[in-house]
């Protein structure tokens, strides 16, 4: 029970912040000419998605999917959160040093989050080979 406790603390976590960003996407209004911020949204949806799966699979020893999956996760969940990041710097309203806080808030959170499944892709690793 107590394997892997903070990986389990760090699913809730996870859920939690997952459960926010749809339910505030979701209420977010839609602009029109932003389509570019709507394909960011889209995909952090997806990836937020898979990110939670993964560190779920990770916290409870279950395989879920292939590694494939999951290594595409690992690399586009943070690129989609660096875009999302410029996309809001360059929307203006905001100060340099608030910018540069809030990037490396969000940088540590997405460390955080995507940690389990880079682990996760080294579970596949151990059990299968040929991931």
């Amino acid at each position: 029970m107590k394997d892997r406790v903070i990986w389990k603390a760090i699913f809730v976590l996870s859920l939690v912040l997952t459960i926010y960003s749809i339910n505030n996407n979701l209420k977010m209004p839609v602009i029109e000419g932003n389509e570019k911020s709507n394909l960011i949204m889209c995909g952090l949806f997806l990836f937020d998605f898979f990110i939670l799966l993964g560190s779920f699979g990770f916290a409870f020893k279950i395989k879920i999917l292939n590694s494939i999956i999951w290594k595409i996760t690992a690399i586009a969940y943070p690129l989609l959160i660096i875009l999302e990041t410029i996309s809001d710097f360059y929307a203006g309203g905001y100060l340099v040093y608030e910018m540069i806080t809030y990037s490396l808030f969000v940088l540590f959170l997405t460390a955080i989050l995507v940690a389990p499944v880079i682990m996760y892709i080294d579970d596949f690793k151990a059990t299968d080979p040929k991931s």
